[in-house]
């Protein structure tokens, strides 16, 4: 996965390794691949940023993949994929890689999101986070998603 989006995932690297704190800096990115039909795989490439603010012990992540539509994962063999618990808009990376330009898109999230079948979190209290982007230059998506985090979370960029 990692050498087929090379491309993808460097730019990302790149940019936000550096931003990485609360001891993420340790944790190895995250590339998930699951079979999807006999010569067709999917997964994920996950970065984990910081701890999330509002929410103790709760993982900042930054997913990066192509963009997928909300009716992708209803169709088949596609909706084969929901047991892994993949949501509409998911970033997704696909082997082989899909011919031609692609939409890529950079998703921050933290904390607890309502699942597809439910409309409401588990607890009271909690709190969901999701930023997302979308471009079809990896280079020109990386740099907008770490101009944008470390607005967003001014402590990323604290001298350490």
């Amino acid at each position: 996965m990692r050498a087929a989006y090379a491309d993808v995932i460097a730019p990302f690297e790149q940019a936000l390794m550096p931003l990485r704190i609360d001891g993420a800096a340790d944790l190895e990115p995250r590339a998930k691949v699951w079979k999807w039909e006999e010569h067709v795989l999917a997964g994920t490439f996950d970065l984990w940023l910081c701890n999330d603010p509002d929410r103790p012990h709760t993982w900042l992540v930054v997913s990066v993949g192509l963009w997928t539509e909300p009716h992708f994962l209803d169709q088949e063999p596609a909706a084969r994929l929901g047991h892994f618990g993949f949501t509409p808009h998911q970033p997704l990376l696909f082997l082989p890689r899909p011919p031609g330009p692609a939409t890529l898109t950079a998703r921050v999230t933290g904390g607890v999101f309502p699942h597809k079948t439910s409309s409401r979190t588990k607890a009271a209290d909690a709190i969901g986070v999701a930023h997302q982007w979308t471009a079809n230059d990896p280079a020109v998506l990386a740099a907008r998603v770490s101009r944008d985090l470390t607005t967003l979370l001014p402590h990323l960029t604290t001298p350490r």
